[in-house]
């Protein structure tokens, strides 16, 4: 691919970047709320969740900086605020003891 997209260069980095934020990350904590106990679970879309808010943060920073299209201010606004409330609900879920 060539170009560019909101000043950025398109390139192998920003790709992967945007594979991982977009897909990774989500598919990750979907497949690990399948597969470990309650109290892994937890703490795995806690720190999962952290790590994506992180993401979703400096996307909308920058966004929001180089005056991006209000489409892209809503996916990470969008973003931000699901992973928001994963990570939440995820800290208040109450652990059932084994």
């Amino acid at each position: 691919m060539e170009g560019a997209i909101l000043g950025m260069q398109i390139g192998q980095e920003l790709l992967l970047g945007m594979a991982v934020m977009y897909f990774w990350i989500p598919l990750v904590m979907a497949v690990l709320s399948l597969s470990l106990k309650d109290k892994a679970n937890r703490w795995a879309n806690i720190i999962l969740g952290i790590v994506y808010i992180g993401f979703v943060l400096v996307e909308l920073v920058s966004n929001i900086l180089t005056a991006a299209y209000p489409y892209a201010i809503l996916m990470s606004t969008s973003a931000l605020a699901v992973a928001a409330l994963i990570t939440w609900y995820a800290y208040k879920w109450p652990i059932r003891k084994a």
